[in-house]
């Protein structure tokens, strides 16, 4: 199962599942871990309005979500049916209803010029056509949807996904009181999830399958010498520390919360001052204090070992970066086994250790080979649908009901040219 089958698939799931889909279009997935390799195909509104708007909008993501009659009101400009595919009617209340899964807030919708608001709904209509004739085309091939078609694709879903992703899925879950199989028992009985598992049926049978048989070595390792920038690698170190944890004093914080500080953090200097102590007597008790008096969850879980990062604490991984005066501290260190004396950052105080020691180059193909070919069959795939797509609309009796302009136009017309990409 790659990444397109899943995206189509969890597209409509209530929880977020952002550790399934790489991006919010097939055609801009990116590798895990890695640069986008196809950032310029990713969809980009243009107009100093727009981007004004693309703005606010984002910001105002957090607020409260908008009620069914909030959402409503704002697409009050959409006619009852705005769309039909081969006499399939596409519905008001199917924009609706895929706003409100988004859960865009009031906000959103008061700060949205309606006539940007009418160019996106256009977009999210023409996003319901394509979803239309595909699963008229899945139907055709057999794919019906159903109950027990989600569980089967979720469960195969599932078991593609490495470890960690599945343990996160989980944890989202827990949140809410549910079980993975209880999460996939209550969205099978939702009508989008099961026509999602359709198209995802449909897809995976009839281009993913196929595609990934055709990427092969060859086209892969064409791809890794052709974008060699992708994968270039900064110099980076690998480290372990041991933290004592301890909140640093605020120019905000009243007198007695500064002398809680200030006490807390002379009682950190002192545990993390003895703690060296002891490194010097015996510099292979690293792991054992690490895992019996670090602060930081990395000391019990991996003897205070974190992600490789570069000199400016930028994690490879690009989940995140380190303290600046923890990365300068632990980029002094000149050989493995050394380890720095008490180093003070903003959470505390760290003794850091140098494990391993990596120069400026490029990722090897070997590490990076499967998540080529998983972009290049995604990639594929995203345009080989496309062009299904255009094929199919050219010949079905595809109908729009015009709202763009100031008022509703109910004549129809049949395959206009696709709006700018929303940000809703």
């Amino acid at each position: 199962m790659n990444c397109k089958s899943l995206f189509v698939f969890f597209a409509a799931c209530a929880v977020s599942f952002s550790v399934f889909a790489q991006s919010g279009s097939p055609s801009a997935l990116s590798l895990r871990g890695l640069p986008d390799l196809d950032a310029d195909a990713a969809p980009k509104t243009t107009g100093a309005g727009d981007a004004a708007a693309e703005a606010a909008i984002r910001r105002a993501l957090l607020s409260q979500p908008a009620s069914e009659e909030e959402v409503t009101k704002a697409l009050s400009f959409l006619p009852d049916v705005v769309a039909e595919v081969n006499g399939t009617k596409i519905t008001k209340k199917e924009i609706v209803d895929l706003l409100l899964s988004k859960k865009v807030s009031q906000q959103v919708l008061t700060l949205t010029p309606e006539s940007y608001l009418r160019t996106a709904m256009q977009q999210y209509v023409d996003q319901k056509i394509d979803t239309a004739i595909l699963k008229q085309k899945a139907k055709e091939d057999g794919f019906i949807p159903s109950e027990e078609l989600v569980k089967t694709h979720f469960d195969a879903s599932i078991k593609k996904l490495p470890a960690e992703q599945v343990d996160a899925v989980k944890a989202q879950l827990k949140e809410r009181g549910l079980s993975l199989e209880a999460y996939r028992d209550e969205i099978a009985k939702e009508a989008d999830i099961q026509g999602n598992a359709a198209i995802a049926a449909y897809e995976e049978k009839n281009f993913i399958e196929k595609t990934e048989k055709s990427v092969n070595d060859e086209a892969v390792e064409k791809f890794y010498r052709e974008n060699q920038q992708k994968f270039a690698v900064p110099e980076n170190i690998t480290v372990a520390h041991i933290l004592i944890q301890c909140e640093p004093v605020s120019a905000l914080d009243s007198k007695e919360e500064k002398e809680i500080k200030t006490k807390a953090d002379k009682l950190a200097k002192e545990q993390i001052d003895e703690i060296y102590a002891a490194l010097v007597k015996d510099p292979a008790s690293f792991d054992k204090l690490a895992q019996e008096k670090s602060n930081c969850p990395s000391g019990k879980r991996d003897n205070g070992k974190l992600p490789p990062f570069d000199k400016e604490g930028m994690l490879l991984d690009q989940s995140g970066m380190l303290d600046p005066d923890f990365a300068a501290a632990a980029f002094k260190l000149e050989k493995p086994g050394e380890f720095t004396k008490p180093v003070h950052s903003q959470f505390g105080y760290h003794i850091i250790k140098l494990l391993k020691q990596d120069p400026k180059g490029y990722m090897p193909l070997d590490k990076v080979k499967g998540e080529i070919h998983d972009f290049l069959v995604d990639k594929t795939v995203s345009e080989e649908i496309q062009a299904m797509l255009k094929a199919e609309r050219a010949k079905s009796n595809v109908k729009i009901y015009d709202f763009t302009p100031a008022k509703v136009d109910t004549k129809a017309t049949k395959n206009p040219g696709a709006a700018p990409t929303p940000v809703l």
